[in-house]
């Protein structure tokens, strides 16, 4: 038996189907086969003539972090193993709809499971409607299915840390589940404004070579520059997979190298960028070692001064006109020169829900503190930027924030992400530190605090429960390690998943 394209098994299910044959089909991702798949295959197999199974490709599989375990060609060639599956094919898409449409099955197989469950992925909600064009049957069979991802889940247990385990025993976890879907449903439509630096980050592969004989230095060989918008770019478009209604708000220099890059994305999300034409974006240059993607130097390219004055006029004028528009604005100050006392000024007047967070970094020599804005609804830093700002490094973040954070800034809602520590939040006066969800893959750190930080800002804005919001933030912001720099956004799906999978 061979492996064949959706295409072909069109072609072939045509055939058979032409000779009075009913054809049945499944589809899933069948990461790790057990005796539950083999039940369902030999129950489905005596409904049907021939039985054809497609599955996910990798890309498309959102299980969870470091999924799935075994690619999409060697799950079709342990399948095409199966005395009960008579043809297997890869689908290159999301959902099951293309191999629906193309194999037109007389009867489309699921595991009871799947029965009246919320689909938070909107997949299978997808593949019903394309069932019924076709006007194919869906079959639910006795085979429950979903025990492929409790196997995986529990024989890599690093998905979920030990602290947030225990942290979770004494909880409703199905009501926590309910309200943190509900929570998620309320922010997706509101109008949203986030402002702040842009940023270029750069990631050069290089190949480590021999240390020259004669030199203490690093030499590398070039394998190849990707280019990906950061800062706030980035920022809005982790958000954008649970909102609809993003604005951005950022000042550049002339960079022509990420022109098609900007042009993408203004498409998608509605973008007032302000230009200095000679000047350039703040760019973060990361070299990469090739075999473990793991940085090891960085230069820096930046004009701490990039706005001028004539711009700075008309970011003013447009704030002062716009920002009463929108729900929640979200201020996200790297320290590149961006933002100033006048610009914030007209947010802390104008917004009606006003996040912040100022980073302190390498680039900013650590005088970007968040004490210069004395006032907003939601404030988010690290652990490290709050010890710099109340310059205290020895006593406990509750004492921090409470006794001396509080007495220079006006903000009933506070929260500390602490990487592998989770989260701590000062939320109208009470305090919770919640575990955090912990993959053992990191790939890089860039960017998850301002995952973090965006969406957790809107849960805020709606009076969302305090646990539910630090939850959803850790997961936002673990699933971002897993990422190289900002290659690609946190998938919604994943998102879902690992969610459903914590709260079950």
């Amino acid at each position: 038996m061979k492996k064949y394209n959706l295409k072909n098994l069109a072609s072939i299910s045509k055939k058979l189907k032409s000779k009075g044959y009913k054809i049945g089909l499944c589809h899933g991702v069948f990461d790790v086969i057990h005796a539950g798949h083999i039940n369902h295959f030999e129950e489905v197999r005596k409904k049907c003539d021939y039985l054809f199974v497609t599955i996910t490709e990798d890309k498309f599989v959102n299980k969870g972090p470091n999924r799935p375990v075994n690619n999409h060609y060697f799950r079709a060639k342990v399948l095409e193993s199966l005395r009960h599956v008579d043809f297997v094919g890869v689908n290159f898409s999301p959902d099951a709809s293309s191999s629906i449409s193309q194999i037109k099955p007389d009867f489309y197989f699921k595991g009871k499971d799947y029965k009246g469950k919320k689909d938070l992925t909107e997949r299978l909600e997808k593949e019903i409607k394309e069932i019924k064009k076709i006007n194919s049957k869906i079959v639910y069979t006795d085979s429950p299915l979903k025990s492929s991802t409790e196997i995986i889940n529990k024989s890599f247990s690093y998905i979920l840390d030990s602290n947030l385990t225990k942290f979770l025993e004494n909880k409703n976890k199905k009501d926590l589940l309910l309200e943190s879907l509900s929570s998620l449903k309320k922010i997706q439509n509101q109008k949203v404004l986030i402002i702040g630096d842009a940023i270029i980050d750069q990631y050069d592969t290089v190949k480590p070579l021999n240390k020259p004989i004669k030199e203490s230095i690093i030499a590398t060989r070039y394998v190849k520059t990707d280019l990906f918008l950061g800062g706030i770019f980035a920022a809005a478009t982790n958000l954008s997979q649970f909102n609809n209604n993003i604005s951005i708000c950022t000042v550049m220099g002339k960079d022509k190298d990420v022109k098609s890059g900007v042009k993408k994305f203004t498409k998608k999300i509605k973008s007032k960028i302000f230009y200095e034409k000679n000047k350039v974006t703040t760019r973060k240059r990361r070299f990469v070692e090739n075999a473990y993607n793991k940085k090891i130097s960085e230069v820096y390219f930046m004009d701490d001064e990039l706005l001028g004055p004539n711009n700075k006029k008309k970011i003013i004028s447009y704030l002062k006109k716009e920002t009463k528009k929108f729900d929640v604005v979200i201020l996200i100050d790297y320290g590149h020169g961006f933002i100033d006392e006048d610009i914030y000024s007209v947010l802390r007047n104008k917004s009606k829900f006003l996040a912040i967070n100022c980073q302190t970094n390498s680039a900013n020599l650590g005088f970007n503190l968040i004490t210069k804005y004395p006032s907003s609804n939601f404030i988010c830093i690290d652990e490290p930027e709050l010890r710099l700002a109340a310059s205290n490094n020895k006593d406990d973040i509750e004492t921090i924030v409470s006794k001396q954070i509080n007495k220079k800034i006006k903000c009933k809602n506070i929260t500390i992400t602490r990487g592998r520590n989770g989260s701590f939040s000062f939320m109208n006066s009470k305090t919770l530190n919640t575990p955090a969800l912990i993959s053992d893959k990191v790939i890089d750190t860039i960017g998850a605090g301002d995952v973090f930080l965006v969406i957790t800002s809107l849960l805020y804005s709606v009076k969302s429960d305090q646990l539910i919001t630090n939850i959803i933030g850790n997961i936002a912001g673990a699933l971002k390690v897993d990422i190289l720099g900002h290659s690609k956004s946190i998938s919604r799906s994943n998102f879902y998943a690992v969610l459903n999978h914590i709260l079950k």
